[in-house]
């Protein structure tokens, strides 16, 4: 048998031998601040039961649902009686397939979120790792799902069963039908559990139980399930589908009309209504020559061929889940990638805001009472948080990164990591490399085949290498490491002659231009001087020197 952990001066845990159980459940229930029994935190409180207010049998709401019966069980529910609206919240999950869809999506989207354990105020590795053992445990995985009901209902209660493993208190979840709990009288947000003898119910024992009622729209928990918000399009769109059904029941088949010469005696006309009753079932017959069969089929209105009744249901599908979903391009068929991603956008600010409250739920009637029974009540608990990571562009933030980072921007790995969706690389994992550069050539007396390289590459670039070593030195004296540094330094080597040349022959034309421009009083006259120097200007040094450079050109390009 394993003892209770007992908690050192120094706040740790420890087993000291085997206690008797009334002993370790009297200091379990000391731990949670003497508010709760003992016995009551290693057992069930709120198990169902036979008959009583807890009762196993329900009653079906869903059918025969009227807008006079919805509109009474609506307001007797903010009243305190919400055991029919339960009903219904529940049945409309099961009757209504789009509803159920568009909720099951907005509880997935939150379940599937990984926690994340973050230090408290005083961080504690030890504990610090128990949390994280607790939230990543199969258990609290498969209960995530079950607290989430609270969308549909406005609120969720799962009960915690405290037991003892490994030296310390771990819980086991056990959901309990909405239908258990009452709120109180007086602000309505008190959620109690429902006990015979008393209308107001029995207050929920601290560390007992973990209470879900998700903010998605201001007043008491009981009017904030989606339920509630939907529940009239439910009744509409349920009636359509009934109307839409009968509809198709008397016109969706064709009639069947049979015509007889007005001579036809009454046998020929028993055969020709045989005959018509006949195609209902055989889908053959035959009648005489002289009668004829007809079919008289019921078109639709509109470019879709849509009747009334499907228009009614699609509109109310959608406002199903423009309420749960905040949106309608992701679920209903039509618009474009691009309205469909700014849709999707908005799902994620509602799926932030859902991982917030959960987070809030998590810590305060989870992560807090395992941290007070098994490490003190002294000790800071960390916070669980549910992050959500948004749709990163990877090769805009990868194109970002290679312009801002060679400028001086400096950014952490791990943020990059995070938003591109990579784990932190651990010893022995194999890694991706980018390719290794050249090696640097060496300053050094060259072999045989350097010899040949160097030859080579002077031939190539017109360029004189020594006859001995076969090196190539660029104009200023310096060796030429390779051939393409010795090409780029002759090129420019013959534009740096150039410029040197060009200002002493440009220069006697650029003074005769100032000159006429300082003689003229107006644009005009400007104009008229630079014609009359047209035929003064010695322009045979420019174009000696322009047939120069067209020469060095054609004769590097052509070698």
């Amino acid at each position: 048998m394993l003892g209770f952990p007992n908690r050192n001066e120094n706040g740790t845990t420890g087993i000291h031998g085997p206690t008797p159980i009334l002993d370790r459940l009297k200091s379990f229930g000391q731990a949670l601040l003497g508010k709760t029994p003992a016995r009551e935190l290693t057992s069930e409180v709120a198990s169902p039961e036979m008959a009583g207010v807890r009762t196993l049998w329900d009653v079906s709401v869903a059918a025969g649902l009227t807008p006079e019966k919805l509109a009474m069980l609506l307001r007797d529910s903010i009243r305190g009686d919400h055991r029919f609206y339960l009903e219904l919240a529940e049945e409309m999950e099961e009757r209504d397939t789009h509803y159920l869809s568009v909720l099951g999506t907005r509880k997935r989207a939150l379940s599937q979120l990984r926690p994340s354990v973050e230090p408290g105020e005083k961080p504690d590795a030890r504990i610090e790792d128990a949390v994280r053992d607790l939230v990543e445990d199969p258990m609290f995985a498969d209960m995530l799902p079950q607290l989430l009901d609270a969308f549909g209902k406005g609120f969720s209660a799962i009960e915690i069963v405290w037991h003892e493993r490994d030296g310390l208190w771990w819980p086991a979840y056990v959901w309990r039908d909405p239908k258990y709990f009452t709120f109180d009288y007086i602000s309505r947000s008190e959620l109690r559990l429902q006990v015979l003898g008393t209308i107001d119910g029995a207050a929920l024992d601290p560390g007992k139980w973990i209470v879900h009622a998700p903010k998605i729209k201001s007043g008491i928990p009981i009017r904030g399930g989606f339920a509630r918000l939907v529940g009239w399009f439910y009744l509409f769109k349920n009636y359509a589908v009934k109307d839409w059904a009968s509809f198709l029941d008397v016109f969706g088949m064709p009639i069947r009309v049979g015509k007889y010469h007005p001579s036809a005696t009454a046998d020929e006309r028993r055969k020709l209504l045989q005959a018509v009753m006949r195609i209902a079932s055989d889908a053959a017959a035959i009648i005489p020559e002289s009668m004829m069969i007809e079919f008289l089929e019921a078109k639709g209105s509109g470019s879709g061929q849509s009747t009334p009744f499907e228009q009614m249901a699609r509109f109310c599908n959608e406002e199903m889940s423009k309420a749960i979903l905040g949106q309608t391009m992701t679920v209903e068929n039509g618009g474009s990638l691009a309205q469909a991603q700014v849709h999707n956008q908005i799902r994620i600010d509602i799926l932030q805001d859902d991982a917030r409250q959960l987070a809030v739920t998590i810590n305060r009637d989870l992560v807090a009472h395992f941290v007070a029974v098994n490490f003190g009540a002294q000790a800071a608990p960390p916070r669980v948080v549910f992050p959500v990571a948004e749709p990163q562009d990877v090769e805009a933030l990868s194109n970002a990164l290679a312009r801002l980072v060679p400028i001086g921007l400096k950014v952490k790995m791990a943020e990059v990591r995070e938003k591109i969706g990579m784990s932190e690389p651990e010893d022995g994992d194999d890694l991706l490399e980018p390719p290794k550069a050249p090696d640097a050539p060496q300053n050094k007396p060259p072999g045989d085949g350097a010899l040949a390289n160097a030859a080579t590459n002077a031939q190539t670039y017109h360029l004189s290498g020594c006859p001995c070593c076969g090196e190539t030195r660029r104009r200023d004296g310096r060796l030429a490491l390779n051939a393409s540094v010795a090409q780029e330094d002759e090129v420019e080597a013959i534009g740096a002659d150039e410029a040197e040349d060009w200002e002493p022959v440009l220069s006697p034309m650029i003074e005769m231009i100032l000159t006429a421009g300082a003689k003229a009083k107006s644009f005009e006259e400007f104009q008229a001087l630079l014609v009359e120097l047209t035929g003064t200007l010695d322009i045979a040094p420019l174009a000696r020197r322009v047939a120069i450079a067209q020469l060095k050109a054609r004769a590097y390009g052509q070698g």
